[in-house]
């Protein structure tokens, strides 16, 4: 008797263990289909990739460009702002029926460093300073455009800039003197009807 109870024990200890061995695996037992080993041959610089670098803006042609003591350009590099009238798009600086006055902001209505200048005027542009130049810069001036710009100073130079002064727009300057430049010049299609200390008048040639 008691050997038969002890292959009847025997034998339900058997069955247990088949029953606890021989079921599915768990979600959990299972390998994680995203998880891979990486390649025997990996390097850290392959594990952790290294961050691109943030691209440098390409600087513009000129280094410094102030309108009426408001940075446009530092450090070759546009800064966002702008002025009524007035802003600086694809190496131009653009004048759209623009009005400058010394009188309301006592600085200099344009000054530009660190290459040359070009000036796209549209509309009638004025500007009058009292006191301080309205162009003051390091390089040449450029002017073309279709609409018209007149520029008063009085004691100071209306221009004065250290390359040449070249005028495709109709441009009256009146200034004591009128430029400070290497030479002033009419652009294709102009003429330089006036250029006299206190008085530079360009219009279209006949």
């Amino acid at each position: 008797m008691k050997k038969t109870l002890c292959i009847l024990l025997a034998l339900a200890l058997v069955l247990g263990l088949a029953a606890c061995g021989g079921g599915e695996p768990s979600a959990s037992e299972l390998p994680d289909p995203e998880f891979s080993l990486p390649p025997e041959d990996a390097t850290p610089s392959d594990l952790t990739p290294e961050a691109s670098p943030t691209p440098t803006p390409t600087p513009e042609s000129i280094d410094t460009l102030k309108v009426c003591g408001i940075s446009i350009i530092t450090n070759g590099q546009l800064t966002g702002l702008a002025f009524k009238g007035v802003k600086y798009e694809n190496g131009v600086l653009l004048l759209d029926s623009a009005v400058l006055d010394s009188g309301t902001t006592s600085d200099i209505l344009i000054e530009f460093y660190g290459g040359d200048l070009e000036v796209e005027v549209t509309g009638e542009c004025v500007f009058t300073s009292a006191g301080v130049s309205s162009i003051i810069g390091d390089g040449s001036l450029s002017l073309k455009g279709e609409g018209s710009l007149s520029i008063t100073a009085t004691e100071a130079a209306a221009i004065s800039v250290e390359g040449s002064v070249t005028a495709a727009c109709a441009l009256n300057v009146t200034g004591a003197p009128a430029a400070e430049s290497a030479g002033v010049s009419a652009g294709e299609g102009f003429s330089l009807s006036e250029n006299s200390e206190n008085s530079i008048v360009v219009a279209a040639a006949a």
